[in-house]
């Protein structure tokens, strides 16, 4: 035989071995596997994601933890990433609302006053626009 002649006999033996194991995988399960969590949960589930490269899923577990928003998950994340800390924070919106301040705000609300109720909300609690406006609505 001529060498022409063996290396395409080589090279179609490489092709029909490389199709043989494409049919073969795709008949396969494909394994899932879900991303390991300790059951510990809390900062150290975080760290330990940030630590691994995982920052996207350590944004998704500390927005789950804490109900924070994504732009302040994702700052949180790039704080510890950093070297830094990170606490939670000030309250959840609406805890320590004076009740002279809740009662204004609801009458306001009652009386299609939305922003005026929101104004007295962030006048007195010094909440940010938006959670002034998510403590309004849910009165």
């Amino acid at each position: 035989m001529s060498p022409a002649v063996q290396i395409a006999l080589a090279v179609a033996l490489v092709v029909v071995v490389f199709l043989l194991l494409l049919v073969l995988r795709r008949d396969r399960p494909r394994d899932l596997v879900a991303p390991d969590r300790p059951a510990g949960g809390g900062q150290a589930e975080v760290l330990r994601l940030i630590h691994a490269g995982r920052r996207v899923e350590a944004v998704k577990v500390l927005r789950e933890q804490t109900g924070l928003s994504l732009l302040e998950a994702k700052q949180a994340v790039d704080a510890l990433a950093a070297g830094g800390s990170w606490s939670p924070g000030p309250p959840v919106p609406g805890k320590g609302v004076d009740d002279a301040v809740r009662a204004e705000a609801a009458r306001l609300l009652h009386r299609g006053e939305k922003i005026q109720a929101i104004k007295v909300v962030r006048e007195h609690t010094h909440m940010s626009l938006a959670d002034a406006k998510r403590y309004v609505e849910s009165l």
